[in-house]
């Protein structure tokens, strides 16, 4: 039996070790902190999964939350202008829902799960040192980490690699108590562009504590007049500025949120990231090589929500050529050749980030079509959960020969 392990209890690492379990593998993996802790801290994101990669968790069975909370199914995108006053509205059902999960509740009940399998779970303050002792106990080492020392262990791939600061700085929290004005649903995704501001978005949720509630989440541009949740040290002066913020930029929206309270203390996010992609292989100081994936290697800006989609995706087709590898050595070779095979699908990702990121001029196009001909709206939607399919979308020649084809079709 052939010996895996695997370095971080989240979205990747978590999916990739109950898959390996249940592929026959005898699989350890290291978490800094205990399922508890993970439970009773603060969120590590507040992630949305498009139906590919929700599919992928219900072929491995950990798909827990599907009966109390079947997702989102309406999506409303305003465009602003500064003053808050819409000037473009979108809005449709989708055609396959969305589903948020509380990410300490999704890996709280997962590594449980992950031991009832089978694994063997180990709780460690880690450094890359540490690996140095597990390259010569395991058949391969699997690195799930993309924060801490653990950040500088994969080098950078300046060609991939395209901003080196943040496009925004984020801040969010789950909310109860929102007022809509009717019966709140937890079905419809709302989100509201500022442009040269931010954005704000509003997503049903699934609460750690097994309740839907919203996250009402910003995307601040940095030093615009969004900014405003650089000096927040708690989630009560969170919920202050948030309300502060919607009654400044978007007022209309301030009676839905005026009365909204944390789910709890620490149900609260805030910060920035700067997207990066680095090297999937990395060198000890021995000479030895461990694997990295999803954030270890690329890590995404949340405002396109292909982070956890990513994460999971990756892990899945790892989990498969690992199976396929058989007892051959995993050598440098094929944990680039790996790597290699989901950039393909990966640099879409990004390119789908950074067009909502830095939107070029033809995205105002883009936007507007999505508006009138529900057949591009439509094409936006299988995009977020497949982004290849809008590869048409992101320079400005194929951009129009994409409308001018769609255009024929509405006629």
């Amino acid at each position: 039996m052939r010996r895996i392990a695997i370095i971080g209890a989240g979205q990747a690492g978590l999916h990739l070790a109950i898959g390996l379990v249940d592929a026959g593998y005898a699989v350890t993996l290291f978490s800094d902190r205990t399922p508890e802790a993970i439970l009773n801290g603060k969120p590590m994101g507040l992630p949305m999964l498009f139906p590919d990669a929700w599919q992928l968790e219900r072929d491995l069975g950990i798909n827990f939350w599907d009966d109390e909370f079947p997702g989102c199914d309406r999506f409303r995108n305003q465009v602003c202008d500064p003053e808050g006053n819409v000037v473009l509205s979108v809005s449709s059902d989708l055609e396959q829902p969305w589903q948020a999960v509380d990410q300490r509740l999704k890996f709280f009940t997962w590594m449980h799960e992950f031991v009832n399998r089978g694994g063997e779970l180990v709780i460690k303050a880690m450094t890359p040192q540490n690996l140095e002792e597990y390259v010569q106990k395991y058949d391969l080492v699997v690195v799930a980490v993309g924060r801490g020392s653990f950040s500088t262990l994969f080098e950078k791939d300046a060609q991939k690699t395209k901003h080196y600061q943040p496009k925004r700085h984020i801040a969010g929290g789950l909310y109860t108590g929102l007022n809509q004005g009717e019966a709140i649903d937890y079905r419809t995704f709302r989100v509201t562009n500022l442009p040269g501001i931010g954005e704000m978005m509003q997503a049903p949720f699934y609460a750690k504590d097994k309740l839907p509630v919203y996250a009402v989440a910003f995307e601040a541009y940095p030093g615009g007049v969004m900014d405003q949740f650089s000096q927040v040290k708690s989630g009560q002066e969170l919920l202050e500025v948030s309300k502060k913020v919607i009654k400044q930029l978007r007022p209309c929206d301030y009676e839905i949120v005026k009365d909204m309270e944390l789910v709890d203390d620490q149900a609260w996010v805030q910060g920035a990231i700067t997207p990066i992609v680095r090297q999937p292989v990395g060198h000890l100081p021995s000479g030895a090589i461990v694997m990295g994936i999803g954030d270890a290697v690329i890590l995404h800006d949340p405002l396109a929500a292909q982070g956890a989609n990513n994460a999971t995706k990756m892990a899945h087709l790892v989990k498969q050529r690992i199976i396929e590898h058989g007892n051959q050595r995993f050598d440098e070779s094929w944990m680039q050749g790996v790597f290699d095979e989901f950039w393909n699908y990966a640099q879409y990702t990004h390119a789908l980030t950074d067009s909502l990121l830095t939107p070029p001029d033809h995205m105002q196009e883009l936007m507007a079509a999505m508006a009138q001909n529900p057949e591009v709206l439509k094409d936006y939607f299988n995009g977020m959960n497949h982004p290849p399919s809008l590869a048409a979308w992101f320079d400005a020649e194929s951009s129009k020969k994409y409308l001018a084809e769609k255009t024929l079709v509405l006629k």
